[in-house]
């Protein structure tokens, strides 16, 4: 199945996600106008979500995305780590 969901968060930034999953996500692709630094952080994000029950909770997506985040000393801005895995959460409901 695939899925797609946006949302602009609290700030104004808009983030983006397409999934392609089944019983577990098999690709991610995170999008938006918001920032990260160093930005090859991002592949390893969506790398680390692949193998994610869909159905999983907000806080355990938030957490591996988190957790990629302080393993490459990544900074987001203008997006947070809930705000993704809310984002990915809708798109799995669509």
């Amino acid at each position: 199945m695939e899925g797609f969901a946006e949302q602009k968060v609290p700030g104004g930034k808009m983030v983006s996600v397409k999934l392609v999953y089944g019983p577990k996500i098999r690709s991610v692709q995170i999008l938006g106008d918001f920032f990260l630094h160093p930005e090859e952080t991002l592949p390893r994000i969506e790398k680390a979500l692949v193998g994610t029950s869909p159905r999983a909770k907000k806080d355990e997506i938030s957490g591996k995305i988190a957790k990629v985040l302080a393993m490459n000393n990544a900074e987001l801005i203008g997006v947070t780590p809930d705000a993704i895995a809310e984002t990915i959460r809708m798109a799995v409901k669509k």
